[in-house]
């Protein structure tokens, strides 16, 4: 499929009409929100009519207590690793920062990523900004009839698309991220693209942020 410019705008891509995404990911001690922490965010700029990358960022954050073992077997990342790194707070902050207006993209994060990033809004009286999501979960219901969200994890979802990454690379937030972009661009190449444009939600959340007059 031809991707198309109707609007003749410099950054436009066909999903959604948006000017720009910012693919992220974070990774975690746990899986639950209220008694784990995030021990690293990463994320990737892309735009232009491509969807080429731009920039991107990545941080370790310490979590404020030691990482699991069984989720250091998961994701490489040590208390070595961490000890040094932001908090979560400064660290989203950061994300915040290098998002700038984009809308963001992640795989399933309106029951994960997010629940960890609420409960560090308004953290100090901290101020926040609005931010738009895209959810990887509501595109490919639309996609598969026979998808399941609790079947179809981030690797079963890139099978099924043949893309992949080294395996060294998962589970870590930069790996994952890189992943997730691929993903991307098979969903841009799509030829039921014009109809996922109309169906998949955006969705509105928050970000913690330095300073919302800035971005």
């Amino acid at each position: 499929m031809k991707l198309r410019n109707p609007l003749n705008i410099e950054n436009y891509h066909p999903l959604m009409g948006i000017c720009e995404i910012v693919v992220f990911d974070l990774e975690t001690t746990g899986l639950r929100a209220k008694t784990n922490e995030i021990t690293q965010i990463a994320a990737a700029r892309i735009g232009g009519l491509g969807m080429n990358t731009e920039n991107t960022f990545s941080t370790f954050v310490n979590p404020g207590m030691p990482i699991p073992e069984l989720a250091q077997q998961i994701t490489h990342i040590s208390d070595e690793n961490v000890k040094d790194a932001p908090p979560p707070l400064t660290a989203l902050q950061k994300l915040c920062s290098f998002s700038e207006q984009a809308v963001l993209f992640g795989h399933d994060v309106y029951r994960f990523d997010f629940k960890f990033i609420n409960k560090h809004l308004h953290e100090d009286n901290t101020p926040t900004k609005e931010i738009h999501f895209i959810d990887t979960m509501d595109i490919f219901q639309i996609l598969w009839p026979d998808f399941s969200r609790l079947d179809h994890g981030l690797d079963e979802i890139a099978d099924r698309l043949n893309v992949s990454i080294a395996n060294d690379l998962r589970h870590r937030a930069d790996g994952d991220v890189e992943l997730l972009t691929r993903i991307f661009h098979r969903i841009q190449a799509d030829d039921r693209l014009e109809s996922i444009t109309q169906h998949v939600p955006v969705h509105t959340g928050e970000l913690p942020c330095f300073d919302p007059s800035l971005n």
